[in-house]
């Protein structure tokens, strides 16, 4: 599983579509075209979340994080489950121990393998073909719940919950570098394709705060419009088109524009997380964690085309 490419952590494809049911403990396979639920995997430790594709498209890994959740988590889990796509079968696990309550992934430009172990406050780089652990880096903070990773692999950025910073990594010191202060904590964190900008994701207000990432300097403060809460998850499209936010308080998307001039809020299902971005460019499934549907919005209208069931509570989903 190796890669040169700087589009490794912004998968998208046509040959299929998982899901990660944190509800429900489960991993679906979903028909890439009907979003019908094909296959239904179970049988995990407490509880999957999160996702990472490999940029070869043929695994997927899901942290297996605990039975509880950020803040109270009383059994951290230790595990990466991983997943052959092609076979459509769960083929093992890999070990975080001794660290523990695995939850943030991400890849680097080599094929690196980088996952937060929150409960542990490190993040840790393995070598994705084994799942041996090769470094150990220092978050600065226990509170480390999602990161991002720059295309050319010299930073690594944590967002760290109610710590009020953001951590950044240098990579190939393997080092914690600067603290970007956000006096209100963070609840999400999302990078632009191009490596240029992180957006992070206000845990008080809706808002997000825009990072150049040449400064590691909070460049600007953009309001969420129409949101009385605030958001969670900050992603952008593969093509860097869209930047979406979802806020699992309400049942609520935005959609930005590549330079964030404008912004569109899209009304969709209860407790909305993370999304996939679908190869066609133009749409995107947002999981709806609280109510066991996905919604399926077009970027431009910013309108719902359709909701479909899945599961009892879609956290995470990606074509490949």
């Amino acid at each position: 599983m190796t890669s040169n490419t700087p589009d490794a952590n912004f998968i998208t494809g046509s040959d299929g579509l998982i899901a990660v049911d944190k509800i429900g403990n489960k991993i679906l396979f979903l028909d890439p075209i009907s979003y019908e639920t094909m296959l239904t995997l179970d049988g995990f430790a407490p509880r999957v979340h999160e996702l990472a594709i490999s940029p070869d498209h043929a695994r997927a890994l899901v942290p297996i994080y605990g039975d509880g959740i950020h803040g109270n988590n009383p059994n951290p889990g230790h595990l990466l489950a991983v997943f052959d796509l092609k076979a459509r079968r769960h083929e093992g696990d890999f070990s975080t121990a001794p660290y523990l309550a695995p939850h943030g992934v991400r890849w680097g430009p080599q094929g690196q393998l980088y996952c937060a172990c929150e409960n542990s406050a490190v993040v840790l780089e393995m070598d994705a073909s084994t799942g041996k652990i090769q470094h150990v880096i220092e978050a600065g903070s226990d509170k480390a719940h999602r990161i991002e990773v720059l295309p050319d692999g010299s930073k690594l950025y944590t967002e760290n919950e109610e710590d009020g910073f953001a951590s950044v990594l240098d990579l190939r010191a393997r080092t914690l570098i600067k603290k970007i202060m956000t006096p209100n904590g963070l609840a999400g964190i999302g990078l632009s394709p191009d490596g240029a900008t992180i957006i992070l994701v206000d845990a008080v207000v809706p808002r997000i705060l825009v990072v150049d990432t040449a400064s590691d300097a909070v460049t600007r403060s953009i309001a969420l419009e129409g949101h009385a809460k605030a958001a969670q998850i900050a992603r952008y499209s593969p093509d860097g088109k869209y930047l979406v936010i979802t806020s699992h308080d309400e049942p609520l998307a935005t959609i930005f524009d590549a330079d964030l001039g404008s912004q569109q809020v899209v009304r969709i299902g209860e407790g909305p997380m993370n999304m996939a971005f679908h190869p066609d460019g133009r749409t995107v499934l947002i999981g709806n964690q609280d109510d066991g549907t996905i919604s399926v919005v077009d970027l431009a209208s910013a309108k719902v085309a359709r909701s479909v069931r899945a599961g009892r509570g879609v956290e995470a989903l990606s074509f490949f």
